[in-house]
This record gives structure tokens, C-alpha cells and sequence, in this order.
């Protein structure tokens, strides 16, 4: 039998095939198991996708030692070092949008990958349509492929169209709601939005919600989700300033 080969492009749509069988097969009580596989998928149709680009810009830039170029046994870069060449050698722009919608399916995939997973139906219908938007915004504007063609043409991919809107539509339809309501909001760590209600301790748009801290240096709000050491009690900002980022400054 002859050796079969999916290329980085081949790859990745076989991934969001996969993942639109999923979708198409979603039943009505959806469990765990059901959305982990989809969010896997769409992270893997995001890392191909990137490779792709940095491939085209050069071959061994898709190498994490760009030196080993052409062994075919080299080592990847990881999604997220890509992202970086990307931005640095491709002058790729990524939105806050499009960087929280990464950050986000990326913390899921390695929760999935390393350790348990959980995740609401509300939840992972944002993450869902969030890292379905950027997908096809950077598969058309940055890699040249026609899968918002297929998006609209192909039956099958119908409900990978309801997941993309919804997130959209969601999306506007919260901010107007918030928009001069007077409820004190903040950056949701889950989605990425300007949509975490403090009051309620609770994003309004996907459901997150953990409790509102107290900085005890500046008495600034923040949440422990964007902290590094929550038994410090302090903010983002204060625990820069404190010093905890001179050892962690990977993670800024």
C-alpha cells in the first residue's frame, strides 16, 4: 500500500472536518467528552495553520532550530511559538480578540492534554465560535484558502456557521446591554471581553465567574485567574511591581 500524506493545509481541514462531524453529531445534552474532542480538533487546525503561513514565508521557519532545515525529522515550533514568529518575521497582526481567543482554547487544550477538564455548554459555545472566527478570518487573510466559501456553500458545515455567529452576535448583543447599564465590569480572564460583571462575579457573555479580589497594596479589584501567586494578594499590576514577574517573566 502506498504511503499516504496529508500537507500542513490537507491536515488542518482534515481537523476541522473532524471537528464539524462533531458539531453535525452534537446531541442534545452534550457531555465533556463531546466538546473536548471539538476544541482539540479546532486547537490543531490553528497550530497547522500557522505553520502553513510561516511556511510560506520561509520552510524552516516552521523548525524550532530553523538550522536543522530540510531534515524531516526536526523538531515543530509550538503553536505558540509560531504565533511569535509570526508577529516578529511575518509582521502578522493578531487583535487582543484574536490573542484571547488562542489564549483561551490553548489553556482548555492542555487542561484536556494534562490534566481534567471541565466546561459548560455555555461556556464552550463561546470558546467554540470565538477560535471559529479567527480560523476562518486568518485562513482567508493570511494563508489565501476559501473556507468561508465552503462555510456558507457546504450543508454539512451549517452548524460551524451557527457556533461563529452566535459568538458575534452574543457578543454585540451583551456589550449593548452593559453599554451605559452602570455595572462595573472588567476584562473577562475565560473569553477575553469587557464583560465579567463585578458585582455579580460573573461574565455575562460566557458564564465564567470566580470572585471579585481586593488588591491589598493598591485596593484595586482584579481577579485571581490573571495572577500568578494568589496567596500574594496583589494585582497583575502590583505584583509586577513587587517582583514576582522578575522570576516568571515568561509568563508576560
Amino acid at each position: 500500500m502506498a504511503t499516504q500524506k496529508l500537507t500542513l493545509v490537507e491536515n488542518a481541514f482534515d481537523s476541522l472536518e473532524h471537528a464539524i462531524s462533531h458539531l453535525n453529531a452534537m446531541p442534545k445534552a452534550p457531555t465533556a467528552g463531546t466538546f473536548k474532542r471539538i476544541i482539540l480538533d479546532l486547537s490543531h487546525v490553528a497550530e497547522l495553520l500557522f505553520k502553513e503561513r510561516l511556511r510560506q514565508i520561509h520552510p524552516a521557519f516552521i523548525l524550532s532550530d530553523v538550522d536543522k532545515f530540510p531534515s524531516a525529522t526536526a523538531h515543530t515550533v509550538t503553536a505558540a511559538d509560531a504565533l511569535r514568529r509570526l508577529q516578529r518575521i511575518g509582521e502578522v497582526e493578531f487583535t487582543e480578540a484574536d490573542q484571547s481567543a488562542l489564549k483561551t482554547i490553548r489553556e482548555k487544550r492542555n487542561e484536556i492534554e494534562h490534566y481534567e477538564f471541565s466546561i459548560d455548554a455555555t461556556e464552550a459555545k463561546v470558546v467554540i465560535g470565538s477560535v471559529l472566527a479567527f480560523i476562518f478570518r486568518f485562513a482567508t487573510d493570511e494563508v489565501g484558502l476559501d473556507w468561508a466559501g465552503r462555510r456558507i456553500e457546504d450543508p454539512a458545515w451549517k452548524r460551524l456557521n451557527e457556533y461563529a455567529e452566535f459568538y458575534e452576535l452574543e457578543k454585540a448583543r451583551v456589550l449593548e446591554a452593559l453599554n451605559g447599564s452602570g455595572i462595573p465590569t472588567m476584562e473577562c480572564p475565560m473569553c477575553g471581553n469587557e464583560t465579567f460583571d463585578m458585582e455579580a462575579e460573573v461574565c455575562v457573555l460566557c458564564g465564567h465567574n470566580e470572585p471579585v479580589l481586593q488588591c491589598k497594596s493598591c485596593k484595586a479589584d482584579y481577579l485571581y485567574s490573571n495572577v500568578e501567586y494568589e496567596e500574594a494578594e496583589l494585582c497583575p499590576q502590583c505584583e509586577w511591581e513587587d517582583g514576582y514577574a522578575a522570576a516568571h517573566y515568561e509568563k508576560y
